[in-house]
């Protein structure tokens, strides 16, 4: 199984991503999601992204500090998001999305 916890801030914006699980197909699936907002962090913002890789997962940070990059990173990371809520529903059981500070209004 894998699980991806998804954290917002207090405006409701995506502030870290976490992906645990195993390297079954789901697992791949949902780690080429995760990683691709690191991808258009890196090459097409221009950030310098920091990411964890571990054993079973990987685990970043969002980088906020520039406001005027809020509604480009809110494009990537939101995306990604609905890439994997569109695997967590074919892969019931499989993939599991957990967002944390959803009581936010965006």
């Amino acid at each position: 199984m894998v699980e991806v916890r998804i954290e917002r801030d207090e405006e409701g914006r995506i502030r870290s991503v976490s992906l645990k699980g195993d390297g079954g197909a789901e697992g791949l699936a949902a780690l080429a999601l995760v990683e691709a907002p690191l991808l258009g962090m890196r090459y097409y913002l221009h950030l310098s992204p920091v990411a964890s890789r571990e054993e079973e997962g990987l685990s970043y940070v969002v980088d906020r500090s520039d406001p005027f990059l809020d509604r480009e990173l809110d494009a990537i990371l939101e995306t990604m998001l609905l890439g994997l809520r569109a695997l967590e529903r074919d892969r019931p059981g499989s993939v599991v999305v957990r967002e944390v500070g959803l009581d936010v209004k965006v």
